[in-house]
């Protein structure tokens, strides 16, 4: 995954214009930069999820088309 583009230098210094110490803000900005990172997914992991999703598709619909050819065979 990659990281968001975000400016922690710049919203800590708007934290502590706004009056939070510069260490909380340090800390609330690289709490955030943290949150932000982990949740965004790239163009490779959406497309590597959709690859597993079709196969496992192509699969179900081979299990499928398995049990309708067995149960053919089975019809007098």
């Amino acid at each position: 995954m990659t990281i968001a583009a975000f400016d922690t230098l710049k919203t800590a210094e708007t934290l502590a214009e706004a009056g939070i110490e510069e260490a909380h803000a340090k800390a609330i900005v690289g709490a955030m930069r943290n949150a932000v990172s982990e949740g965004v997914a790239t163009k490779s992991d959406l497309e590597a999820g959709l690859a597993r999703l079709e196969a496992r598709m192509y699969v179900g619909f081979l299990a499928t088309i398995g049990v309708v050819v067995a149960l053919v065979k089975l019809i007098p």
